[in-house]
């Protein structure tokens, strides 16, 4: 494929190599900038020579690249707080209250126990700041709070919890990748003023209030309502959470969740109703002009969310390509809108959102007309056109499924028997209810249009609950690791990039024979290390652990081997919803993963390898004995910890995720004074006592 060696495939390459030097060897600015420096000299100097010496022609094309690359990491570096003089995270003390002000700028969806937003914060103490936070305001204390308030509490800026159990979902790095550096838990009391500002909404924020209403008193019923405000609105706050979990387990979230789906689908309808254009001089030019910015209008109408504005930069491009006529436009597309959306924000090539989305494209793009042109191509249109949905289904779910198992750890079964049955009827549901909101905009009379969303809408809420009952084809917990990802996205490429020309569209030849290429080499190269390397992690001894996990408001210690675990839990203070997800999320730890799980109580009392660990509880009842190698503090005991030391003579004392942090840092102290060692899972994560075994025998 020739088109691979123009330049905007390799500058994109540096620059992506850049972005993931960056930021998984954490470069610090001077080395950015000395390396960036450095090649920006050598690219001046073999321009200069370049056209006398064809060895600085090499010189030019590796400085170049070196410099993109450079850039990139540059990008990366200037975006961290702690270059950022005025960012609200180089004043604040952990653990220490300040006079915070914080405008609430973002609502997201409250959980059981708290109202959340991101906010801005502006100041802190006498200090005007900049910079997003997390805030979360308890939902107990019955107030509302709506977006563009002001707020001034005193309270502290804590971090968010990262990966402190093997294999937990590290929601710190998360929220860094959005540039929120911090979270607010704020009470009532805390809360010392509001203030109400004045919002002045723009234009298109009240065409979309207005939609809205005038969704509201169509008359569609509760479900198509919530469903026409996701899909055209992306307004999600009105669809019941279990539509959107009968969704997500069919494996058809893509149609609920306003994405690049909807963008292509809403591009095609417009190039349908724009062709005329084409007659006139520059007609190509004013219809992808105009579509674009009717999909910009489509994106400031939807809020502008990441995902949305995401895909219609793609398919902005994507429109321009369509109208060049040429085959290799679709990946100059590709690649022109994902370079500019990373030149404007870096971090989003470690978005999953933004892998899915191009992965999904680029797999539709390479391999649908691969299946497509397999058999011959049907006569009747009817026929033709769900043959294209099947492949296009099954293209994209090759493609991103290696990412779905990735981040989610499972996969849906029936996504062909969901998307089949949806996909056919989801432009038509899309452009009746476009129609329906410009009839409502302009006063014409629309009940028609109500009656056949709300039938057919209600229709497709049933079959997918109906399909996403069928919880035996949900495959799910299964685990794969980076280097496994890379291998078997490296083995489709290659396959695909090497069928990619062998495959006609000819009537009488449906596929070329062609001789191993680099591409068919590559994918067997990445097939054999993925083979080599799964028999190797099956060969590595797996020794036994005793670890003390991190759980909020519980604790819970793992004993483990090579096929079995051994939980001993008390989860007491916990109700029953949030009793099961805990239990789910320690059993989805790595190190306990397809491994045979038995859950007992905790006791007061826990031997290994022959030295006693004392579990000191909330009724603060210290075990009457001589010694104590290992003491783990939970619930928040009441105990005076420096008799406690002095009776039991511990090495190391723990506590768990249960214990007041108040507590923690109080026993910390005390720990020091005494000379003990002091361990708490707020800080160290899970903590494997296996490791201290010298310690607890010595």
């Amino acid at each position: 494929m020739q088109w691979l060696g123009y330049p905007i495939y390799r500058l994109l390459a540096a620059y992506l190599i850049g972005l993931m030097l960056c930021y998984y060897m954490q470069w610090d600015i001077l080395t950015t900038l000395s390396i960036t420096g450095i090649c920006f000299i050598f690219t001046l100097i073999s321009v200069f020579f370049s056209r006398r010496v064809i060895f600085f022609k090499w010189i030019y094309s590796l400085a170049a690249l070196l410099f993109c690359t450079g850039i990139a990491a540059w990008n990366v570096e200037i975006r961290n707080p702690s270059y950022q003089k005025a960012h609200f995270s180089n004043y604040i003390t952990p653990g220490k209250e300040q006079f915070i002000t914080i405008t609430l700028k973002e609502q997201l969806p409250p959980n059981d126990y708290n109202d959340r937003f991101y906010a801005q914060v502006s100041q802190i103490d006498d200090s005007r700041v900049h910079g997003k936070a997390l805030v979360l305001l308890k939902r107990n204390d019955s107030v509302t709070y709506k977006l563009g308030d002001e707020l001034v509490v005193y309270d502290d800026v804590s971090k968010a919890s990262d990966a402190r159990n093997p294999g937990d979902f590290n929601y710190k790095e998360y929220l860094e990748l959005i540039d929120v550096y911090g979270q607010i838990y704020v009470d009532q009391e805390h809360i010392l003023s509001v203030a109400h500002l004045n919002h002045n909404s723009t234009w298109i924020e009240d065409l979309r209030d207005r939609l809205m209403r005038a969704l509201e008193d169509s008359g569609l019923k509760e479900k198509p309502l919530g469903i026409i405000q996701a899909l055209v609105l992306g307004q999600r706050s009105n669809v019941d959470p279990s539509i959107t979990q009968s969704f997500r387990d069919a494996g058809v979230m893509h149609i609920l969740a306003l994405s690049g789906l909807h963008v292509g689908i809403i591009l095609l309808i417009l190039r349908r109703l724009t062709n005329w254009v084409k007659r006139f001089k520059y007609g190509n030019w004013i219809q992808s002009v105009a579509i674009i910015a009717f999909l910009w209008i489509f994106a400031l109408l939807t809020g502008m969310s990441p995902s949305i504005m995401r895909a219609v930069t793609m398919f902005s491009f994507i429109a321009i390509g369509m109208n060049v006529k040429r085959k290799t436009s679709i990946f100059h597309s590709l690649a022109l809108s994902a370079f500019l959306l990373l030149l404007i924000n870096p971090k989003l090539l470690f978005h999953v959102g933004f892998q899915l989305s191009y992965t999904a494209v680029i797999a539709i793009v390479l391999i649908q007309p691969i299946v497509y042109n397999i058999f011959k191509r049907p006569r009747w249109k009817a026929v033709d056109y769900f043959w294209q949905i099947f492949t296009v289904t099954l293209a994209a779910q090759i493609g991103v499924a290696p990412l779905s198992l990735f981040y989610f750890h499972q996969f849906p079964g029936l996504f062909l028997l969901g998307n089949m049955l949806l996909l056919p009827v989801l432009p038509l549901i899309i452009g009746l209810s476009i129609a329906l909101l410009v009839f409502l905009l302009i006063g014409i009379q629309s009940g028609w249009i109500v009656n056949i969303l709300n039938i057919s809408l209600e229709w497709i809420v049933q079959i997918v609950e109906t399909i996403s009952s069928y919880e035996q084809f949900i495959i799910k917990n299964v685990y794969i690791d980076k280097t496994e990802l890379i291998l078997i996205y490296l083995f489709l490429i290659g396959l695909a990039l090497f069928f990619y020309r062998s495959v006609r569209k000819s009537r009488r030849e449906r596929v070329i024979m062609k001789r191993p290429g680099y591409f068919l080499h590559m994918a067997l190269v990445a097939l054999i290390s993925l083979v080599c390397f799964e028999s190797f992690k099956m060969l590595i001894p797996v020794k036994n652990r005793f670890m003390v996990m991190h759980q909020a408001a519980g604790s819970v210690v793992s004993l483990s081997n090579k096929d079995e675990v051994k939980l001993l839990i008390d989860f007491h203070a916990m109700d029953s919803v949030r009793f099961q997800s805990s239990i789910e999320r320690i059993k989805s730890s790595t190190i306990h993963r397809g491994k045979t799980i038995e859950i007992d109580s905790l006791s007061n009392k826990v031997t290994f390898n022959g030295s006693d660990i004392i579990v000191i509880d909330e009724s603060g009842i210290v075990p009457i004995q001589s010694k104590a190698a290992i003491i783990l503090l939970s619930h928040s005991p009441k105990v005076h910890l420096d008799k406690v030391i002095t009776a039991l003579e511990p090495q190391i004392i723990i506590s768990d995720g249960s214990d007041y942090r108040s507590y923690v840092q109080r026993w910390k102290a005390t720990c020091k004074k005494r000379n003990v060692r002091f361990l708490s899972t707020y800080e160290e994560g899970a903590i494997d006592l296996s490791d201290l075994e010298v310690d607890i025998q010595n």
